[in-house]
């Protein structure tokens, strides 16, 4: 769309001087004169007064340079928008939680009003898989929770930091000999100690929490199973079924009379975190669903 002469105007104004503005719009002086006389002519009035060559917008001259800064304006609006609806690319996203799978259902309906064009492939699996899926190339932006982005540091974005509680049916022998008015907390040692012939359900190996918890009580240990399982509530339901014991993060771990909560020294945490692929050039569609996935985790994960 051509707006040039739009910008003579606006140009002639700022600089106040036919030769500058001339010289800054690679133009002849002529032309530029010729054009605004023109102007003028159509318009009825002058826009400019001319006093020892300097050029000074007249009420008219504002008023035809307010209209043309928002011409101007809607005209990139316009361009940017045109060439979002044109624009047709693929991007893949992995996924390492149910709760990333949520928010990308979620924010994909906002994402898909402005990207219509943009095909959206999406693939689910534990941290490992999703690390090394990265790491390969195979997924562009990765929607993980991980222990740690030491190895991802040039190329990851914190969302939150989860904390992960040590969740016991409340009918466990040292459960009852707590004072259930205080908040408690356990060092491996004291878990080790109180809950170690106790079954355990655990996440699967090559998950986040894993990671944590296997660094948690170190090699020395090897707990009893009673399941492994990758969903949080299955490990929440069967605590409560008195089953075993297992580690929860806060957000699946509402109170309730027959689980205690017991925090870890030091604490646990998981990381909600985005991972990019190290050569990824990231357009405005990437910026966008990342941008999305921020303000989803800022409105939806404020309790962790």
């Amino acid at each position: 769309m051509d707006t040039r002469y739009l910008e003579y105007i606006l140009v002639l104004a700022e600089t106040g001087n036919m030769t500058r503005a001339s010289e800054k719009l690679f133009i002849s002086q002529p032309t530029l004169s010729q054009f605004l006389a023109k102007q003028e002519q159509e318009i009825g009035s002058p826009l400019f007064q001319r006093i020892n060559g300097v050029y000074t917008l007249t009420p008219v001259g504002h008023l035809y340079a307010e209209y043309a800064r928002k011409v101007l304006s809607l005209t990139n609006m316009l361009e940017k928008d045109v060439q979002r609806l044109s624009t047709t690319s693929r991007i893949s996203i992995g996924t390492s939680t149910s709760r990333a799978i949520q928010m990308i259902t979620s924010i994909l309906i906002d994402f898909r009003k402005y990207y219509p064009r943009v095909e959206i492939t999406l693939s689910n699996d534990n941290l490992q898989v999703m690390r090394n899926a990265i790491n390969k190339g195979t997924v562009d932006i990765a929607f993980v929770t991980t222990d740690s982005l030491e190895s991802h540091k040039a190329e990851s974005l914190e969302l939150k930091k989860e904390e992960v509680v040590f969740a016991v049916p409340s009918t466990h022998p040292y459960c009852q000999s707590l004072s259930s008015k205080k908040k408690h907390s356990l060092t491996s040692a004291q878990l080790i100690k109180n809950f170690g012939s106790t079954p355990f359900i655990l996440q699967l190996k090559g998950s986040c929490i894993r990671y944590l918890v296997d660094a948690f009580w170190g090699k020395d240990f090897t707990p009893l199973l009673a399941c492994s399982t990758s969903h949080a509530q299955s490990i929440w339901d069967m605590v409560a079924s008195n089953i075993g014991v297992g580690f929860i993060p806060t957000g699946y771990a509402p109170p309730a009379p027959q689980i205690t909560y017991f925090s870890l020294e030091p604490k646990l945490y998981r990381i909600h975190a985005v991972l990019f692929r190290k050569d990824l050039i990231t357009e405005a569609p990437h910026k966008y669903l990342v941008d999305l996935a921020v303000n989803y985790a800022k409105e939806n994960w404020k309790n962790f």
